[in-house]
């Protein structure tokens, strides 16, 4: 049989010195407690940098194939004989019902939010919004017949854009074509 004896000590018996010593055990922490909260505090920054890293690095790799995709796909139709052939023949009306279709043909297939053939001054011959047509391109046009891609805020919203020019057989520009991811 065991006997539990209580026993009260009177405060008086405790000393100041012995009450400072009880306080200051149960304030502080034991070494392995700090270690582990250093530890635990340098893996949440070591998360949130990798995560930071990620997010970053998803972003730049979505931007460069869409400069890649709009690219590859601007060139593909500054080239092609259809889209050639259509400018060259200089009836704005004639080349929009020839290549609205296509070009909307290249948005489905390619992923791609918009196409826009126009003229060398930058009037729409194609445009997703059928209202945009005939009115003016709002990127970007370079002042020679260079290829440009660039992020610029357009009707359809922000987007990466590739124009390319579209030249006759004899070097003579026919007109633009730009292609986009928003």
């Amino acid at each position: 049989m065991v006997v539990l004896v209580t026993t009260d000590i009177p405060d008086s018996a405790i000393t100041d010195d012995r009450k400072d010593a009880m306080r200051h055990a149960r304030d502080t922490r034991s070494i392995a407690s700090r270690v582990f909260l250093v530890l635990l505090a340098a893996a949440v920054v070591v998360g949130a940098l990798v995560a930071v890293f990620l997010v970053v690095d998803a972003q730049r790799a979505t931007h460069a194939e869409a400069e890649r995709v709009t690219a590859a796909t601007a060139v593909t139709l500054a080239s092609s004989p259809l889209v050639i052939e259509a400018l060259a023949a200089g009836e704005q009306a004639d080349a929009t019902r020839t290549l609205e279709p296509y070009a909307l043909d290249v948005i489905a297939n390619a992923d791609l939010d918009f196409v826009t053939i126009m003229t060398p001054d930058g009037t729409r011959l194609t445009h997703p919004d059928l209202d945009q047509i005939g009115g003016v391109y709002l990127g970007t046009i370079p002042d020679s017949t260079r290829t440009l891609t660039e992020v610029f805020t357009g009707t359809l919203g922000p987007s990466v854009r590739t124009i390319v020019p579209v030249v006759s057989s004899g070097g003579e520009l026919l007109g633009w074509v730009s292609s986009g991811v928003t």
